[in-house]
């Protein structure tokens, strides 16, 4: 299938196991330049070289804890930097409780 993501920019937040492994694995597989994240740097790298080898795609790590604002502005500007835009956010980090965007901060 087609998804039309070719040289889309992706960024996947807890992406070094489970659903956000996933998801970047599935994303590289449709094209898309993946930017994987998470606070364990070995475990991303070891992700990152396992779906470059499965996909033959280009996936890019970055370490961040996302509870942390340096860490996601950090995040945010390197892959910009880097990339020139981000097109996609997959957002698998825990969070607040349940609510709309609008009922949260930036602490939340």
């Amino acid at each position: 299938m087609d998804l039309k993501l070719t040289n889309k920019v992706a960024i996947i937040l807890a992406s070094s196991d489970g659903l956000g492994k996933a998801s970047a694995l599935e994303f590289a597989s449709e094209g898309a330049q993946v930017i994987i994240s998470s606070r364990n740097e070995s475990k991303l790298k070891t992700v990152a070289n396992e779906i470059r080898q499965t996909t033959n795609g280009k996936v890019n790590f970055f370490p961040a804890d996302v509870s942390k604002k340096e860490d996601i502005e950090a995040l945010v500007r390197t892959t910009a930097e880097k990339f020139g835009s981000i097109d996609i956010l997959v957002n698998n980090a825990g969070g607040p409780p349940a609510g709309t965007f609008k009922d949260f901060t930036d602490e939340d």
